[in-house]
């Protein structure tokens, strides 16, 4: 009796300081007014027999101006959506409730759903998603990754999305607690950009809990990201950690359509680059060719390049090298002679050294990706093609 009134007690305590210590940040804001509690809702690992599965994302009208939802559209007919009708006044809030059918089969299941409001001239997009089993799999096979504790994950390397300069982006993912006891977990050592809601989280003994959290664009930080952090289970920093990544690109969503015709714009002439067959160990070069077709400079901030690929550089038609970065941060010319843009009309060409020695044997597809300043093509994706024996 004593022993079930502690965990009860243990339970209501995690409870009240999860409550506490929720973040007005939790809510992503969506346009001037209008913000949402969470823009993916995450199902986890369900059951075909289960029967169809419910959700309901929350808008808040922090502005001063009424608006309404003019309509949610579902992206199949597996997936069904009712919401709020009417005016949502400043200060109130507004549901969309959404139904997952979960009729399709044992799959892996990622259901999109397109939100129109009246306080913004473009759509924003939510999604539902989870795995469908057939049959009841033990939580250890669900979740194999061990991080001490009794806490485990499905991936160390988790996917946080695209966001823009000055904005952010929020995400989920699950944790299970193969133990047999409640365990209560926070994190350590996470970096500025990242931050997490509803810390200490409770996460029962044999059952899954979803962690929340956020990351915000860094105007130093471009491209693919990574932010490392450590487990704490029960008040104990464990030695391993999770890693999640994110991509920063250009914000141009205040824009006009005009401002973004008359930016920079980089049009290369072909996207892929096959280079046959190649042996292990073999070192070799790609190269890309383009030119600055719009009415502003162009300037590149990063490039992010798949295993295999370095010694990525751009050298303009003039012979000139092409400093990488946010040109606010670079001298109008380096040391080296560099130049820190790609003035409209100009051509250049980008050169990338691949090498084999660590890529598996078969067909590969090497991704170089561009990050820039184009309102147009703000992220330029660039493949290397063939085969390694």
């Amino acid at each position: 009796m004593q022993g079930n009134l502690e965990i009860v007690m243990k339970r209501v305590l995690l409870l009240f300081c999860l409550l506490i210590s929720l973040p007005l940040g939790a809510w992503e804001r969506l346009c001037e007014g209008v913000s949402i509690d969470r823009k993916i809702y995450e199902f986890g690992d369900i059951q075909l027999s289960e029967g169809p599965k419910e959700c309901v994302f929350t808008l808040r009208n922090d502005g001063k101006k009424d608006w309404i939802i003019n309509q949610v559209t579902t992206s199949c007919g597996c997936t069904q959506a009712s919401w709020t009708k009417g005016v949502v006044k400043p200060g109130a809030q507004a549901a969309i409730k959404v139904t997952y059918k979960n009729d399709d089969g044992p799959y892996p299941f990622d259901k999109s759903l397109t939100l129109s409001v009246s306080a913004s001239d473009k759509p924003f997009y939510l999604s539902i998603r989870g795995v469908c089993h057939d049959k009841p799999v033990p939580l250890s096979e669900l979740y194999p990754i061990a991080l001490g504790g009794g806490l485990a994950v499905k991936d160390r390397e988790i996917k946080g999305g695209t966001l823009e300069q000055g904005g952010l982006r929020s995400e989920c993912f699950l944790v299970a607690n193969t133990s047999g006891k409640d365990l209560q977990l926070d994190f350590a050592d996470a970096p500025a950009p990242l931050r997490f809601q509803g810390l200490p989280l409770l996460v029962p003994a044999g059952k899954t809990a979803r962690v929340d959290f956020t990351v915000s664009a860094d105007e130093a930080l471009w491209g693919k990201n990574w932010y490392s952090f450590s487990p704490v289970v029960d008040g104990k920093k464990m030695k391993s950690t999770i890693s999640i990544w994110a991509i920063t690109q250009m914000n141009a969503s205040s824009f006009t359509r005009e401002q973004k015709h008359e930016g920079a714009l980089p049009r290369f002439q072909g996207s892929s680059y096959s280079f046959g067959k190649k042996k292990t160990g073999d070192t070799f070069e790609v190269s890309f060719s383009f030119r600055n077709a719009g009415q502003a400079d162009l300037c590149l901030y990063k490039f992010d390049l798949d295993k295999g690929v370095s010694d990525c550089r751009v050298v303009l038609s003039s012979g000139k090298k092409l400093a990488i970065g946010n040109p606010s941060a670079l001298s109008s010319a380096t040391k080296g002679g560099e130049v820190t843009v790609i003035r409209p009309g100009e051509s250049a060409t980008l050169t990338a050294r691949i090498n084999t020695k660590n890529l598996p044997k078969g067909e590969q597809l090497l991704m170089i990706r561009l990050i820039t300043n184009s309102p147009m093509r703000p992220m330029v994706d660039l493949f290397a093609a063939g085969w390694v024996e």
